[in-house]
C-alpha cells in the first residue's frame, strides 16, 4: 500500500512530485537558460533522502519551490509552463523516473515500466508541441535528454508494448555527453544496486516514495521576472527545530509558571549537566544525533519525525521534569562512549577496548541495540563474557560487510529491534540467528572476505585505517596516539625505477590494494612521495614509529609482483582469522 501524501507547509500550492507530472502539462526550460548542473554530491544526497523514506526513517521529504510561469498555447495541446527556477530538481526527478522505467524493463517488470512512462514522462496523444516528452531541457541538453529517451526504448520488448506511442525527440541541439546523461547513468548504477537487495519491491518502494512522499510547491507567477525574487524568500534558509529542541522546551514548559529560581535550579542541577556531557567528550556536540536511537529504545517501530511525539506522550504522567531528565540520561554515557570510544561507563578494560574499536566502524543504526547492551554490561545484568563475545561477533560482521563493499543500507531495520528479538540475553548464537533472519542483509563468506582482500581495491574506503591500525597491534608493537596516513608502498604515480618492476597494468590492479598499503605518519608519507623502494624501506625500517611499516622493511628486502602476491594471500589469511565467520 502506497505511503498517504502529507503536506508539510500550509501551502494550498503544495504538492506530491507524483501530482506534480501525472497531469496533461509540460514543463520547459528556457531555450537559454543555463544547462542542468546537479553535481554527483547532490545526487547522492537526493538518494539518501529517498533511501530514508524507503526505510521509514522519514515520512516525507520537501523539495522546495519550482517557480513556473504558464505559457499560452494551443488549447487542444496540454498547458505549457516555462521552469523560472527549480530547473535542477524537476530535471533530477525526470531522470530518477526514466531510470526507475529502465531499471523495470531490466528485471522484466514490462507493464509497469509502459504505465509509469505513459504515465510520468510522456504525452500520450497527438500534438503540435515539439517532443512528447514531459519536459523540454535547455538548448544544451537536448541531445542529452534524447539519448536517455532512446535509451528507455532501445528495449524491442519495451517498444513494442508502447505501440502505437512513438517517441518523437527534441530537435537535437547540444553535445550527447555532460552532467545530464552521466546522471542518468549515475542514478541507473543507484537502482541497480538497490534492486540486488529486493529485487523488484525495492524498486517498487523507491519509485513510491519519489512519487508520493516528496513535495514541491508549485507557483504560477504571473510576469516571469518576478520569479527568482519569489524563489529567493521561500527557500531562505532557516534554522530547523530540531528534536533536541522540542524536549528541551518540554521539559521547562513544565515550570513555566514557577519562580525564577525554581528553574534556574532545574537548568543548573539537570539539564546542564545532561546537556553538556554531550560536548565534554568531542570537539562536537552529539547531542541532537541522541534522540532517535534513545526513542528506537522505547520503541523499536517508531520513525524518526514520530520520536518527540512519543517521547512526549510517555511524559504525560510523569510531573518532575528532573525525573524526565533522568530518564533520558540513561542511556547517554553508552551513546557518549559508543559515539567517541570512551569508557565513560567504567567498564573492565578488555569491554573498553571492544569498544573502542566498534566506535571507530560501527554506524548510527547498530546504536539502538548496543546502547542497551552497553548498559547491561555496566549493571553486570549481561555478564562480561557474553558481552564481549556479543560485541567481537559484531565486529567481525560490520568489518567483512565494509571490506566488501556492502552499504550499511538496511542495518536500521535489523538493529532497531535486535535487542527484543534476542529477549534481552544476547549471546552470540540469538544475535546470529537474528541477523540472519533479515536475507537482504548479507554477512559475506570466509571465501568472499579473502576474494575482496586479495583483490578489491581499498584504499579510500572507510574500513582501511581501522584495518591498518589493528594489523598493527596485531604485531604486538607501539600503538601510536595518532591516526595514521595510509602509503602506497607501490606509488600512486611510478618513477623511472618503479617501472621496472611493474608493469602500468600490475599497477593500476595493484597500487590500491591491502597488501600495498602500510601505516605512516603524515610527515613521512608526504616526504616519501614516489621514491624508490631502497629509499622507502630505509625510512621505514629506521624512522617509522608504526611496527607495521618497521616489520614490512624487515620482511620485504625488495617489493615486486611475487612479494605483492604474497603478501596478499597472507594478509587475506589474517582477516579471516582475526574476523571470523
Amino acid at each position: 500500500m502506497a505511503p498517504k501524501w502529507q503536506k508539510l507547509t500550509n501551502s494550498s500550492d503544495e504538492t506530491s512530485v507524483g501530482s506534480v507530472l501525472s497531469g496533461d502539462s509540460v514543463f520547459t526550460i528556457p531555450y537559454f537558460q543555463r544547462p542542468y548542473k546537479w553535481k554527483p554530491e547532490r545526487l547522492q544526497q537526493l538518494e539518501r533522502d529517498i533511501l530514508q523514506l524507503v526505510d521509514g526513517l522519514s515520512d516525507n521529504h520537501f523539495l522546495g519551490a519550482i517557480i513556473i510561469h504558464g505559457r499560452s498555447s494551443n488549447p487542444a495541446d496540454p498547458r505549457v509552463y516555462e521552469v523560472i527556477d527549480g530547473q535542477q530538481r524537476i530535471t533530477t526527478i525526470y531522470l530518477y523516473l526514466c531510470a526507475v522505467v529502465r531499471t523495470l524493463c531490466k528485471i522484466g517488470e514490462y507493464d509497469e515500466a509502459v504505465s509509469l512512462f505513459l504515465k510520468y514522462l510522456v504525452i500520450n496523444r497527438q500534438t503540435s508541441l515539439i517532443t512528447n516528452a514531459k519536459l523540454h531541457s535547455s538548448k544544451d541538453d537536448r541531445k542529452q535528454l534524447n539519448f536517455v529517451m532512446k535509451d528507455l526504448t532501445s528495449d524491442p520488448t519495451f517498444s513494442e508494448r508502447l505501440t502505437p506511442f512513438a517517441f518523437k525527440p527534441l530537435p537535437a541541439v547540444g553535445s550527447e555527453t555532460g552532467r545530464l546523461s552521466n546522471n542518468y547513468r549515475a542514478i541507473l548504477r543507484f537502482l541497480t544496486n538497490q534492486v540486488k537487495l529486493e529485487k523488484a519491491p525495492r524498486l517498487r518502494a523507491i519509485y513510491t516514495a519519489l512519487l508520493s512522499q516528496i513535495s514541491v510547491v508549485q507557483i504560477d507567477v504571473f510576469d516571469p521576472i518576478n520569479g527568482p525574487k519569489i524563489f529567493d524568500s521561500l527557500n531562505s534558509r532557516q534554522e530547523p527545530m530540531t528534536t533536541g529542541d522540542l524536549v528541551r522546551n518540554e521539559i521547562f514548559s513544565r515550570v513555566a509558571d514557577r519562580p525564577p529560581h525554581e528553574v534556574e535550579s532545574l537548568d543548573e542541577q539537570y539539564w546542564q549537566p545532561f546537556y553538556k556531557k554531550f560536548k565534554s567528550t568531542s570537539e562536537h556536540s552529539s547531542f541532537d544525533g541522541y534522540f532517535f536511537p534513545f526513542g528506537l529504545i522505547k520503541d523499536p517501530n517508531l520513525k524518526k519525525s514520530d520520536v518527540y511525539a512519543h517521547l512526549r506522550n510517555l511524559w504525560k504522567a510523569e510531573q518532575s521534569p528532573a525525573t524526565i531528565i533522568d530518564d533520558l540520561g540513561s542511556y547517554q554515557e553508552a551513546f557518549l562512549d559508543l559515539e567517541n570510544g570512551t569508557n565513560l561507563q567504567d567498564v573492565t578494560s578488555a569491554l573498553a577496548s571492544a569498544v573502542q574499536r566498534l566506535s571507530a566502524i560501527t554506524p548510527t543504526s547498530t546504536y539502538p541495540f548496543l546502547m542497551q547492551l552497553l548498559k547491561s554490561l555496566a549493571s553486570g545484568a549481561v555478564t562480561e563474557t557474553n558481552g564481549l563475545e556479543v560485541l567481537n561477533l559484531l565486529e567481525s560482521f560490520l568489518v567483512r560487510r565494509a571490506v566488501c563493499g556492502h552499504e550499511p543500507t538496511g542495518l536500521h531495520a535489523v538493529f532497531k529491534g535486535l535487542w527484543g528479538d534476542c529477549g534481552g540475553s544476547p549471546t552470540t548464537e540469538n544475535v546470529s540467528k537474528a541477523i540472519r533472519t533479515h536475507k537482504t542483509v548479507v554477512w559475506p563468506s570466509t571465501k568472499e572476505l579473502k576474494d575482496c582482500a586479495l583483490f578489491r581495491p581499498l584504499y579510500g574506503s572507510t574500513i582501511t585505517n581501522f584495518l591498518l591500525v589493528e594489523w598493527n597491534r596485531s604485531l604486538g608493537g607501539d600503538l601510536p596516539n595518532i591516526k595514521p596516513w595510509i602509503e602506497h608502498v607501490l606509488p600512486d604515480t611510478m618513477s623511472a625505477d618503479w617501472k621496472q618492476i611493474f608493469t602500468e597494468k600490475q599497477h593500476e590492479e595493484m597500487k590500491n590494494r591491502l597488501a600495498n598499503l602500510i601505516p605512516l605518519s603524515q610527515p613521512m608519507n608526504q616526504g616519501l612521495g614516489n621514491a624508490g623502494y631502497s629509499t622507502k624501506r630505509k625510512k621505514y625500517e629506521e624512522d617509522s614509529m608504526f611496527k607495521a611499516a618497521r616489520d614490512f622493511a624487515k620482511d620485504y628486502a625488495d617489493w615486486n609482483p611475487k612479494q605483492f602476491e604474497a603478501r596478499s594471500i597472507m594478509i587475506s589469511d589474517w582477516l579471516a582469522i582475526r574476523w571470523p565467520n
